[in-house]
């Protein structure tokens, strides 16, 4: 009997593989270069049993189809990874084809429920819309004076450093989250202060779970993972992120009705109505948290808790982690490379007048080209993010007539990209320099471009400019100790597994 039931399972599972491969879709995909998938699993053991492996295993199929466009299947899913700069600007600026991947989706949910990065329709237009003015230029000057303040704070714990070896990554993630709190969610978090706290352990965590539910393919299968104690150690870590997310509302919710009732008794003779001037009185200051609490949907409700708790869990996660990872890889690749920060050095003595420990405004960092340039080569030798996609609705057509077929995940492989010499001559080398000539608009774009672009890159580069001409004019940065090199790992955003190890030496003024 059950060498029959297998004899079944077997014919049906081949039958269904002939059925894929005889049709439009299959017909379509076989355009593009890749391996023959096997029944059921694809291509899936091509990447492995080791997430953080996979996206080395992607980059040498890449190289074994020519440095090209390629496909692969995953299960039932397909995939066209893009490295022609012409069809990531097809995908990226297409005003429909809006879609995440299904599989990144998945992933990031658990976490970061149906907030901006993973929404459609309405909910997204609504999101974008309530987000869009705390990050528009005029927002910019206070952001410097943000980090300039809490660059103070940094460097109070910096300092014990001179001389030695520090791990940044320790230290510029709570400094980074607390400037996030305090000028977009409207709360002191003082994580600075207080490097044990239980979000900073939990949110280290997330980056590496979220991979793992990427490509381990078996977690999707929820009645085996429910009974595992990796499950159990990401809803603990859920947790704890949304409680911080709950507290930082819950803190700006009461200082909103504080600032309403104070008016009110200030006001007590006067007829006027208190919403409305609540709203003039907050409007300025940029708070992204504000727009959430005091804003409302398209059907003119307010805006719901569990919609507000889902966007200040993704941006305070994902606005602290990615800029912390993008500066400490920076760091680590000028202390590589000294000639490259000395450069640095002699751009901003010119911009700053020889006065090293003055605090720059907004005007400054716009001349920083060099500075610019210096990050910019960082994320693409060490990419902050490795990969973003989108799940076609319907057929894309690219610029060479082929054809992407509905319900496929279009990658753009920021990775394959990065390390194209047709794109980035001699990509081996360190150059800041590249980036200071001219290049296709969609050779680089970190931070996506289109209709689904980040929201808040104007507000990462400041900060990140802003604290790197900072602690670069403090510091001499030196490589750490022999044998602490950063053990990179490409996961969902790059990070390293043993944190980035570097020696500080203080600067003449």
């Amino acid at each position: 009997m059950f060498l029959i039931l297998l004899f079944t399972v077997v014919c049906l599972v081949l039958v269904h593989d002939f059925i894929r491969k005889c049709s439009y879709r299959w017909k379509k995909l076989s355009e593009y270069p890749g391996d023959t998938p096997l029944p059921l699993v694809g291509n899936a053991l091509q990447l492995g049993f080791d997430a953080d492996d996979s996206s080395h295993k992607l980059m040498q199929i890449w190289a074994k189809h020519g440095k090209v466009n390629f496909r692969m299947s995953v299960g039932f899913e397909d995939w066209i990874m893009l490295s022609n700069v012409d069809d990531v600007a097809t995908i990226l600026n297409h005003t429909s084809e809006l879609s995440k991947p299904l599989e990144r989706n998945v992933a990031m949910k658990p976490f970061f429920g149906n907030s901006v990065s993973s929404s459609e329709g309405d909910r997204w237009r609504t999101t974008r819309k309530l987000m869009t003015p705390s990050f528009h230029f005029n927002t910019l000057e206070k952001r410097v004076d943000d980090v300039n303040k809490y660059c103070v704070q940094l460097f109070n714990q910096l300092d014990n450093f001179e001389g030695r070896e520090v791990e940044i990554y320790k230290y510029l993630r709570p400094y980074m989250f607390d400037i996030l709190c305090d000028s977009l969610m409207g709360v002191k978090s003082n994580l600075m202060d207080n490097l044990d706290d239980p979000y900073l352990e939990a949110s280290r965590k997330v980056i590496g779970i979220v991979t793992e539910n990427y490509f381990s393919y078996w977690r999707n299968i929820r009645p085996i993972f429910v009974l595992t104690p990796i499950y159990r150690d990401m809803m603990d870590t859920i947790k704890t992120i949304r409680n911080t997310s709950s507290d930082i509302i819950n803190r700006r919710r009461e200082k909103i009705n504080q600032i309403k009732e104070d008016l009110i008794n200030n006001n007590l003779e006067i007829d006027f109505d208190v919403s409305d001037h609540i709203e003039k009185k907050l409007s300025d200051n940029g708070c992204l948290l504000d727009k959430f609490l005091l804003g409302t949907n398209s059907s003119g409700e307010p805006i719901p808790d569990e919609m507000i708790e889902d966007e200040v869990t993704l941006v305070s996660y994902t606005g602290h982690y990615t800029t912390t990872m993008t500066m400490a890889h920076t760091l680590y690749c000028l202390a590589k490379y000294p000639e490259i920060q000395k450069k640095v050095i002699e751009e901003q003595r010119k911009i700053l007048n020889n006065d090293l420990s003055k605090n720059p405004t907004n005007h400054d960092l716009n001349q920083m080209k060099y500075l610019e340039a210096v990050i910019k080569e960082s994320i693409r030798v060490v990419p902050t993010v490795t990969k973003i996609g989108r799940q076609l609705h319907e057929d894309l057509h690219f610029k060479d007539g082929r054809v992407a077929p509905a319900g496929t995940s279009v990658i753009v492989f920021y990775e394959a990209m990065y390390a194209d010499p047709k794109i980035f001559p001699e990509p081996e080398k360190y150059n800041p320099e590249r980036f200071l000539g001219t290049m296709h608009t969609f050779a680089f774009v970190p931070f996506s471009a289109g209709p689904r672009n980040c929201i808040g890159f104007r507000y990462a580069w400041v900060v990140m400019k802003s604290t790197l001409s900072h602690i670069l004019r403090r510091y001499e940065i030196l490589p750490g100790n022999p044998g602490s090199e950063p053990q990179f790992a490409y996961r969902i955003i790059t990070e390293s597994k043993n944190g980035v190890h570097l020696k500080l030496k203080k600067r003449n003024p």
